[in-house]
């Protein structure tokens, strides 16, 4: 693992490997069809038929998700590029916790639902792999990641060790905050190219 006093800006660091998850397709942009394509690998890796309920929600939630994006960052286009992104996440939601939570605890519990594949209520290691094996993680830091986020150390995470990881993902410059393991290892020097997330 990297030293992260060594990568500038947790915070940008970690917004910047975000956005080379979002924009899948690798063309500098983000937009509603990179998402449908995250959340469908998303599903695949579950095991989760595409017409399923949980399956179907998901689509939807991606889908305002983007919608909610844009609109929130003022843009009309529905593209939103790798600056727009950052400055957007940080400035507009990492400054302002209650539209953070508006906007990203959808999304948060329809994946937790998703990955949930055995309706018990809550996200154990196998199932966390899996969404860890949809945005990439190596196998060895999805098994840290777990443990990062698994507060209780009662093996299985909940909804709200889930969103609390989530927010400190996106707000957070803490490098000890455990949040900073959502998807895995963001300090690895292999992890990003300069332009997106090596998956």
């Amino acid at each position: 693992m990297a030293n992260p006093q060594n990568v500038g800006d947790l915070l940008e660091r970690k917004i910047d490997v975000c956005f080379g998850h979002v924009d899948v397709n690798g063309d500098g942009v983000f937009e509603e069809a990179d998402v449908m394509a995250l959340a469908a690998r998303m599903i695949s890796y579950q095991g989760v038929a595409f017409d399923a309920p949980q399956a179907q929600q998901l689509f939807k939630a991606f889908q305002v998700f983007v919608r909610n994006i844009a609109g929130e960052l003022g843009l009309t286009s529905g593209q939103i590029g790798p600056d727009q992104w950052r400055k957007g996440m940080i400035g507009t939601f990492g400054e302002n916790p209650a539209l953070f939570d508006k906007v990203f605890r959808p999304l948060a519990e329809s994946i937790w639902k998703l990955c949930d594949k055995n309706g018990d209520g809550h996200v154990d290691a196998e199932e966390f792999l899996c969404f860890q094996k949809a945005v990439g993680s190596s196998p060895e830091n999805r098994q840290i990641a777990f443990e990062r986020l698994d507060l209780n150390k009662d093996g299985v995470l909940s909804v709200e060790e889930i969103l609390s990881a989530y927010k400190d993902y996106y707000t957070s410059r803490d490098p000890e905050a455990p949040g900073n393991w959502l998807y895995g290892d963001v300090w690895e020097a292999e992890i990003w190219d300069g332009t997106k997330v090596r998956l």
